[in-house]
């Protein structure tokens, strides 16, 4: 009879250990996968010198680049002996302000150079031209390439932009790459937005009062980012 008591005790408790076997977790979560990560980052340069710096969002999610000030991009130029000649920041100044950037699934941002401005005053010669994006987290992905610069340069080019600040009054928006606002003496003028400026206009109400930080290219105002006046 003891025996036979027995049994059913060692059947439940070889179905449980069976059971709690079967239950077990996984440390990797399959349902995020890598997607979340998938940034990559190239650079164009064209016959005639100028280049571009792409960001690729490679993820089938929307991602959003997180920028610490106005600043989109940093590059420097490099002698055969890997010495820094020039730097994209230096005697630059930014807007201290936190801007975003989104990037659509397979969407691609081609943020310009404009080598033939920046190297104004560089001597010709061949040099290694890296690049990479300030963005959070994108800061390790640099890319790097020869680089031959012919040493020419634009007409009254100084090699630097400056940002500058301006309080305007919003009149409206020309089209998606342009506005047109009214200074402090009365006048109106149109400037042109950056890729991160655009978001700001989105349904921005007429007359209402801002502050602009611009750099002049091609003799134009180039809007860099924008706050509304208190």
């Amino acid at each position: 009879m003891n025996k036979l008591k027995r049994i059913p005790w060692l059947f439940l408790l070889a179905v449980t250990l069976f059971t709690l076997a079967s239950c077990g977790t996984s440390d990797v979560d399959s349902s995020t996968g890598s997607q979340e990560d998938k940034i990559s980052t190239q650079l164009n340069v064209l016959a005639d010198g100028e280049a571009s710096f792409i960001i690729i969002n490679g993820a089938e999610k929307e991602a959003v680049l997180t920028m610490s000030s106005g600043q989109q991009i940093e590059f420097q130029l490099l002698n055969e002996a890997k010495e820094v000649i020039y730097t994209y920041s230096a005697n630059k100044m930014f807007v201290q302000e936190i801007q975003e950037k989104k990037l659509q699934p397979g969407e691609k941002w081609a943020i310009p150079l404009n080598l033939q401005e920046e190297l104004a005053g560089v001597p010709a010669g061949s040099y290694k031209l890296i690049v990479w994006s300030t963005a959070d987290g994108l800061e390790n992905l640099k890319v790097e390439t020869n680089y031959e610069w012919a040493g020419e340069s634009i007409s009254g080019a100084t090699g630097k932009l400056v940002v500058e600040s301006q309080e305007v009054t919003y009149v409206g928006q020309i089209d998606l790459h342009s506005i047109e606002v009214k200074n402090l003496d009365g006048a109106t003028e149109a400037m042109r937005l950056s890729e991160v400026a655009i978001p700001f206009f989105e349904g921005l109400e007429e007359g209402k009062q801002i502050l602009v930080d611009y750099v002049v290219e091609n003799e134009q105002k180039v809007i860099q980012s924008t706050r509304l006046v208190e």
